[in-house]
């Protein structure tokens, strides 16, 4: 094969799962963001210390699995192929999730919830094999450019979804969702080719979890950063709507989080990029940490605010920062992780990311236990972004002098 055929190769997969990863995250988007809202109208539950409680609940669990199985997926993935994990999260997704619509009761949502997130994982099976098809130099910007299409993803998701839920209910945000990741799995079937050679084992066989405890120290501090990354990042987002709809009107409440959640996403997609490309001319960690500082501050506003205008506006700030730190730590663990081994080590390192997500439902469970206010969560994220920033400098130190596998 020439060189220009395999420039051609990764181009097509990257163009053909970045639409994939577009329509699946706007069915995601066009339903999952409203959730809170759904069990509030759906289960008459009013009470916003009892919804933030059913909200957590439904955030542990829901990632919780994920956590779990994730790991094994990534290990399945290096064994049998990248692209089979990706197509298995499409179609399991298009069946389940429209379930949730259906739910008798809030703890069967919680139950269909914790089903779908583990068997789910698009975006990280996606990363898995853009970064495992797409030549070293040109890794950063891939998965840059792949980061975008889940911000736009989600940009088309909540416009479709604040318009259909206001307008219709919320039954078409969940039809709509397992449609598109439909779609989703039919292009990667038919389009995205990926030429895997699954590894040659000698000797005996090793379990998934021996394989993965077998991995070097460095790359295990790194997955550490990760779950830190993911409990900052994730405390505040599930109670976004509940705190929309006390500074506005509670029946405005979809409509407005669906604007504030588009600017969000709106940010996310140009720091996908942005960053993407500036991990490809600096050191990644060189461009996390003024992307941590700043998600710090423009945090600490939206904790503050009672301005929707403002509060809004620091969202968007909020993820031009924040939304840019997956590809950067993304790219810093490709370089240090051997080829052969990158399904596995991106397999945990989504785990451990929603291990940060699972820990960040606990805590805001307690939080709200202890407090009563939703505010709260607001300002402990912002205090878990300006504490990451000494993490990242023993990081650095740690990982100064490793030298990675061939």
């Amino acid at each position: 094969m020439s060189n220009k055929a395999v420039v051609i190769s990764w181009k097509k997969n990257l163009i053909c799962t970045w639409i994939g990863q577009l329509l699946c995250m706007a069915g995601y988007s066009a339903i999952m963001p409203f959730i809170p809202l759904f069990i509030r109208d759906h289960y008459k539950i009013t009470d916003d210390k009892q919804l933030g409680m059913w909200v957590s609940a439904m955030t542990f669990f829901g990632f919780a699995s994920f956590c779990v199985a994730n790991p094994v997926w990534g290990v399945l993935a290096d064994r049998f192929g990248r692209k089979l994990m990706l197509l298995r999260s499409y179609y399991i997704s298009t069946i389940v999730f429209p379930l949730m619509y259906f739910a008798p009761s809030v703890l069967w949502l919680v139950v269909i919830r914790f089903m779908i997130s583990f068997f789910s994982g698009s975006v990280t099976a996606a990363q898995t094999l853009i970064v495992t098809t797409t030549p070293k130099e040109h890794q950063g910007v891939a998965l840059g450019t792949l980061s975008s299409a889940v911000w736009s993803g989600q940009m088309i998701g909540l416009l479709c979804g604040a318009f259909f839920v206001d307008t219709f209910g919320y039954k078409w945000g969940f039809i709509g969702c397992g449609a598109l990741y439909l779609v989703g799995g039919i292009i990667t079937h038919i389009w995205v080719k990926e030429n895997f050679t699954p590894i040659k084992r000698t000797g005996k066989k090793t379990s998934p979890w021996k394989e993965l405890f077998a991995l070097p120290k460095p790359i295990w501090i790194l997955l550490a950063v990760f779950t830190a990354m993911g409990l900052a990042r994730s405390l505040d987002t599930p109670y976004v709507p509940i705190l929309i709809s006390q500074i506005t009107k509670p029946e405005k409440a979809v409509f407005y989080t669906g604007i504030v959640s588009l600017l969000a996403a709106l940010g996310g997609l140009i720091s996908g990029i942005l960053l993407g490309k500036l991990c490809d001319k600096f050191p990644p960690m060189l461009v996390a940490i003024p992307a941590i500082l700043f998600s710090a501050l423009t945090m600490l506003v939206q904790s503050l605010t009672g301005n929707l205008y403002l509060f809004g506006g620091m969202r968007f700030m909020h993820y031009i920062a924040a939304g840019g730190l997956d590809p950067a730590f993304q790219a810093m663990l490709a370089k240090i992780t051997p080829e052969a081994k990158r399904g596995s080590v991106f397999g945990v390192a989504a785990s451990v990311r929603v291990l940060g997500v699972v820990l960040a439902s606990l805590a805001g469970f307690a939080i709200i236990g202890i407090t009563g206010q939703i505010r709260a969560i607001f300002i402990c994220s912002a205090i878990l972004f300006a504490l990451l920033l000494p993490v990242m400098h023993i990081t650095q130190k740690i990982m100064k002098n490793y030298k990675p596998e061939d």
